[in-house]
């Protein structure tokens, strides 16, 4: 609904600009016509348009108040000031003086439609009551058109006081220039038509050289620095008390890693060093052309040549050791994320934050206990829009130190999109075509379904009843049979389905490639039908309750507000979509400042059309509500937290784990635009940045 709803107020956005602009130039034509037959037409034609116009602002006002009942948030910001500052005082006027005057001229009788209209009428008909409301409401129009390049969530005050002056500014103007008009006309001094277009050509000439200006300003300064600490953003300390750390920016110790008594650089939150390793892997990022099972070419970036790269298989409790190293062409750096797994700081493979990338020809070892279990992935941190797009991840699998549900089958499904010399493909690992494999009936089956690209996926299993045994790698609390649901994944989500084998065949689909997938049938060639259509599994209900250590009703020392939306302008250079949290893009995004030991929540609100998947590093939330309601299901522990359009969605988390962590979203190219902020300990200093001499970029 409010994706419709935001759609709606987005198309009327559009079209009220040229909808009043229509009625303002036909309202400003009406007054001209030399006969009355030719007045009353235009005045017909104006009434038409004008009244046209106000039924879109109608409309625009009516969609408000939709958008109001899901929260006030999603229908006020600039949606407020535009429309209620700009728009309605001149729709107002024209419908107090303007519709009346137009309704009164188009019902005049005419005893002669070619008579002269009498200089008194063409008067009246000038009146700035009469001509300058449909412009002042252009004037508006513009300004809903516009909100789509200004920033959200300006202060309430700026933002009355910049559109209320704006607004009388524009008004004033206009009604000085319909009184010169009309005392010119009835002096009959009448500027000369060359003179009036010299002038208009020399105001173009102006206004188009002072937005050239503007832009290649504006442009300049959306470029960020060559170098800058990752700890920027103005701090946020969730109405709690304030820690050492006041100051983010340039000097400051946080900045510089070199601070004061108590304060901990993140390489010292470091792994152990001494012990043999239980797992040891060794990784190689490495340029290769790799083929898709139908044939289609991949021009990749593997982990030891392969994509997905090797699955990594440990268990609860093994201190592992992985080196990297990176044998990719140029000057293209890489480094190691573990995606789910709450490792120490320096481990964590953040570029800028934790470590500086490993360039080519160079290795990085990380090395950590695993002290928990379930389905996790790797990936680079390294300009991750473009590196994991093209392959650099893989699969990381924790068994627990006691099996509790053993299975006959244990599968790893990736779904991912692949950037082809055939377009975009869609592909479960590198298959893009129906996979047909062998499983006996009676064999239990457990499938670990994994998105691995920024979009929302939706995944169904046919031809079984199954359970959703784990979400994010978390155990789900006594899952109940399903059968018939679509299975949301956000970008980075993980979730386990199990089954027992039937006598018939099972199949497993990602909607990104209904025509691919997985069968399992007892010979390897059954066939089903993939079915897509069925109402979606709702995990905030699913399983049964269990208690936690924290919940709705906790003492929270920090709570933290997060409005995430989008609007039209510059980043870094370039033109887009830019992706905001609370208004601003990183490095300005807020940063949530913690303690150790402290409880906090977290309100996510999506007001924007896209999907983000809210990934936090280091740490697990528990997610409370979705719009209000509590969840009351098993308890949903997730690292990476799906917010739709239109949804608020509360987590909690437990400062367990020091050092300075992204919290950004995993829409890699939402991250590109700015969605990108951080959780970061008051004692934890870092010294690395972004940029610099490797380039570390982040995202």
């Amino acid at each position: 609904m409010y994706v419709a709803l935001s759609g709606l107020d987005l198309a009327l956005g559009i079209f009220l600009l040229p909808a009043w602009l229509l009625a303002a130039v036909t309202t400003g034509l009406q007054p001209g016509r030399r006969t009355a037959g030719r007045m009353r037409r235009m005045s017909r034609i104006a009434l038409v348009l004008v009244s046209l116009a106000l039924l879109l602002t109608a409309a625009r006002l009516l969609v408000y108040g939709l958008l109001a009942r899901q929260g006030w948030v999603f229908a006020g910001d600039r949606r407020l000031f535009t429309t209620f500052l700009m728009l309605l005082p001149g729709v107002l006027a024209t419908a107090v003086w303007t519709v009346p005057w137009l309704a009164s001229a188009a019902r005049v009788r005419l005893p002669d439609r070619d008579a002269p209209v009498p200089l008194q009428e063409q008067s009246r008909a000038r009146s700035p009551r009469h001509v300058v409301p449909p412009r002042l409401a252009a004037f508006g129009g513009f300004g809903c058109f516009a909100q789509l390049f200004l920033p959200p969530d300006r202060s309430f005050w700026i933002s009355l006081c910049t559109y209320g002056l704006l607004t009388a500014a524009a008004a004033a103007l206009l009604v000085w220039r319909a009184n010169a008009r009309l005392q010119r006309m009835s002096t009959g001094r009448e500027i000369p038509w060359q003179r009036a277009l010299a002038v208009r050509l020399g105001w173009a000439v102006a206004v188009l050289a002072a937005v050239m200006g503007l832009v290649n300003h504006a442009i300049a300064g959306s470029r960020l620095p060559h170098t800058f600490s990752m700890m920027k953003g103005e701090a946020d300390w969730g109405g709690g008390a304030a820690g050492q750390h006041h100051s983010m920016a340039g000097g400051h110790p946080m900045a510089t890693g070199t601070g004061g008594a108590g304060e901990v650089s993140v390489d010292q939150l470091r792994g152990p060093t001494r012990g043999t390793p239980d797992r040891r892997f060794s990784l190689t990022a490495q340029a290769k052309k790799v083929k898709l099972a139908s044939g289609t070419t991949v021009d990749a970036w593997t982990y030891n040549g392969q994509i997905p790269g090797p699955q990594l298989r440990v268990t609860e409790g093994d201190l592992v050791e992985i080196k990297l190293r990176n044998g990719l062409p140029g000057k293209t750096p890489v480094t190691l994320h573990w995606h789910g797994v709450d490792v120490p700081n320096r481990e964590d493979g953040v570029a800028g934050a934790t470590q500086d990338a490993v360039l080519p020809g160079q290795s990085f070892t990380y090395r950590f206990r695993v002290k928990e279990s379930g389905t996790r992935w790797y990936h680079s941190h390294q300009a991750a829009s473009e590196q994991v797009d093209r392959g650099l991840f893989g699969a990381l699998i924790i068994e627990p130190k006691k099996q509790r549900r053993p299975v006959d089958k244990d599968v790893s499904v990736i779904a991912h999109d692949w950037q082809t010399d055939k377009g975009t493909v869609p592909a479960i690992g590198a298959c893009d075509e129906l996979e047909q494999r062998r499983a006996e009936p009676g064999e239990k089956v457990r499938m670990r379904l994994t998105n691995t690209s920024g979009a929302t996926r939706e995944f169904a299993v046919d031809g079984v009843p199954y359970k959703v045994t784990a979400l994010d790698g978390t155990d789900v609390h006594k899952p109940t049979a399903l059968k018939g649901k679509k299975l949301l994944l956000g970008g980075g989500n993980r979730m386990d389905v199990e089954f027992t084998m039937p006598d018939g065949p099972v199949r497993v689909t990602d909607g990104s490639a209904p025509d691919a997938g997985i069968v399992y049938s007892p010979n390897g060639t059954g066939k089903v039908k993939a079915n897509l259509s069925g109402p979606e599994f709702d995990p905030y209900g699913y399983g049964s309750p269990k208690r936690t250590e924290l919940g709705p009703d906790s003492d929270f020392d920090r709570t933290y507000r997060l409005v995430f939306d989008e609007w039209l302008g510059l980043y870094d250079g370039s033109f887009g979509l830019k992706q905001t949290i609370n208004g601003r893009v990183f490095p300005d995004t807020p940063m949530l400042m913690i303690k150790e030991g402290d409880l906090a929540r977290a309100t996510f609100i999506n007001r924007g059309s896209e999907d983000h998947p809210m990934h936090l590093h280091g740490h697990h939330m528990l997610v409370l509500s979705k719009n209000g309601k509590r969840a009351s299901g098993s308890p949903m522990w997730q690292d990476t937290v799906l917010v739709r359009p239109g949804e608020e969605v509360q987590v909690a988390f437990k400062a367990d784990n020091p050092g300075i962590w992204m919290d950004h979203c995993h829409n890699f190219f939402h991250s590109k635009l700015g969605m990108v902020m951080h959780l970061a300990y008051d004692n934890v200093t870092t010294p690395y940045e972004i940029g610099g001499p490797v380039g570390n970029k982040p995202e």
